[in-house]
């Protein structure tokens, strides 16, 4: 027999083993999350060799991200998440490799904005196979955060509008939507603490955001949320001495008051008009 005859067996055997094998298995559809029997044929077909099967898959991801391949990337990335999909490491490398490296790799605006949703929608699928990965969580929702901040990325405005026009999203709320079910999840990798001053952090952007946009009263609300989060934290850690929590809460009445004002004559100038 040849050596593809041999090959060509021994998947076939693999196949009609794990067959066999996998209706005695202690699996219930019941506990599995977002269940897709179609998504189980490759598991099916690989059974004892899909650990090979990812090897090379990561390999071969590596060397089509060298070659600009990206289009046969993504195919490589959702091939290793089917066999990987309990993995949240998976979800959060592949996400960050889309939504900042190969968004990098192009110029405009319009293409950056594609692989930064391509990457945001993925780990959003990675959330539906982990519902309970506060990692998972915790990294969308810096995203979220981050490659909408306009001191880092030249297009961040131009992101935001997409974000609303594509999704109905904003990027704050889904931030926070997202870093608040980190908590609620018990992270391995991330502090809780970090995570707690990253909510304070997002909603102090978010005032900023509403300010520059000309939304003073949404800006206001932002910032007594801030303001709440941050007096919060500092009852549950009062012996915090990394960051000055008092500081942050001072400036935060202050720019509450300014806000308040601002607001106060818009609204006599709009009066005598």
């Amino acid at each position: 027999m040849s050596r593809k005859g041999v090959l060509l067996l021994l998947v076939c055997i693999v196949f009609f083993v794990n067959i066999c094998v996998f209706p005695l298995r202690n699996v219930t559809v019941n506990n599995v999350s977002h269940y897709d029997p179609t998504e189980n044929i490759p598991l099916l077909l690989l059974g004892s060799l899909r650990g090979l099967a990812v090897d090379f898959l990561w390999a071969r991801a590596i060397v089509r991200h060298e070659e600009k391949k990206y289009y046969e990337l993504l195919a490589i990335n959702n091939l290793i998440s089917k066999l990987q999909p309990n993995f949240p490491a998976v979800w959060i490398f592949q996400a960050w490799n889309m939504a900042y490296n190969i968004a990098y790799e192009w110029d405009s605006p319009q293409n950056k904005w594609k692989w930064i949703r391509t990457g945001l929608g993925f780990a959003k699928k990675g959330t539906l196979k982990n519902p309970k990965s506060g990692d998972l969580f915790f990294e969308l929702g810096y995203m979220y955060l981050h490659l909408f901040d306009h001191r880092v990325f030249k297009y961040a405005e131009y992101y935001r509008e997409q974000l609303k026009k594509d999704e109905g999203e904003d990027n704050f709320v889904a931030s926070l939507y997202w870093i608040r079910r980190a908590l609620l999840n018990s992270p391995k990798i991330h502090n809780v603490t970090a995570i707690e001053r990253t909510v304070c952090h997002v909603l102090m952007y978010a005032s900023i955001c509403a300010e520059n946009e000309g939304d003073l009263s949404k800006s206001i609300e932002y910032t007594e949320s801030a303001l709440k989060e941050w007096k919060s934290y500092q009852m549950k850690h009062p012996e915090e001495t990394t960051i000055d929590v008092l500081g942050f809460i001072t400036n935060l009445e202050r720019r509450k008051e300014f806000l308040q004002n601002l607001l106060k004559s818009r609204k006599e100038r709009d009066w005598d008009k």
